[in-house]
């Protein structure tokens, strides 16, 4: 029963990966939304029940995973601030470093991993299905990516909404990184005979790369002044959402009268 599952998983991976670019992309960014609000929910279904457990320690367990997933971002912010004297391009510059290294280090983990596979498979041709198990793992955990879904925990649902402006372009960034690696890795090494190698510097693999880190770049520009209407509307008691709207349609306007003279 577990093979025949594991095979029935294979074979929905194997369609997925039939699929054309454009498709793969929006299964991808609707998953990487999908997963990223599910873990949080997750963390609060389990931090909720953890505080009946005795003796409780509800934040242990989610305080470690944020210390782990925040420490990186907090030795690019000290070394960066100590460089840039602005504030807000300190810290945009910050969470663009500390995503686009996210997102290449993504990239070289399908090329790794079809490399590793590549030889073995040369040698024994059944090594494929294990290639393709492994590489469908590392779809899932890209596409989940457990630890930034836990960094929103303290998150009440209601301000979740602060997510969204600079999520548009930064889930974008991460979807486009998982789904060039998907396609470098089929280059490397093809899943279907029908399928032919190619190389993977590539003018198509440039572009969508400079593609995903202009996202992020854009998710970063944005992604402090989220913070700072969040932290406002706390302040001053304002509805989080009608702030963000008030906000951008301000920016918008400004921006649009600028560029009219």
């Amino acid at each position: 029963m577990l093979k025949g599952i594991q095979q029935t998983l294979r074979n929905i991976f194997l369609n997925f990966l039939r699929m054309n670019f454009t498709k793969k992309f929006f299964i991808t960014y609707l998953g990487c939304w999908i997963s990223f609000l599910s873990v949080i929910v997750l963390s609060k279904v389990v931090l909720f029940l953890s505080s009946f457990l005795k003796p409780s320690n509800p934040e242990g367990v989610m305080k470690t995973v944020e210390y782990i997933a925040s420490k990186k971002f907090e030795v690019l912010s000290s070394s960066i601030s100590s460089q840039v004297d602005h504030s807000y391009l300190s810290i945009a510059l910050t969470y663009f470093l500390n995503n686009s290294i996210s997102c290449l280090v993504i990239l070289l983990a399908y090329i790794l991993l079809a490399y590793l596979y590549r030889r073995e498979v040369k040698e024994d041709p059944k090594a494929l299905e294990d290639y393709i198990d492994a590489l469908m793992l590392l779809y899932l955990v890209t596409v989940v990516n457990p630890f930034t879904g836990v960094l929103g925990y303290r998150l009440s649902m209601e301000h979740l909404v602060v997510i969204v402006p600079h999520g548009i372009f930064e889930f974008a960034g991460l979807a486009l990184s998982i789904v060039t690696g998907l396609t470098l890795a089929e280059r490397i090494l093809p899943l279907e005979y029908s399928q032919s190698s190619k190389g993977i510097f590539t003018e198509d693999t440039i572009l969508k790369v400079t593609m995903a880190l202009i996202l992020i770049g854009l998710a970063a520009l944005l992604e402090p002044i989220d913070w700072m209407i969040y932290q406002y509307s706390l302040y001053y008691g304002e509805n989080l959402l009608e702030l963000l709207v008030k906000t951008y349609l301000g920016i918008l306007k400004s921006y649009l009268t600028v560029y009219s003279l």
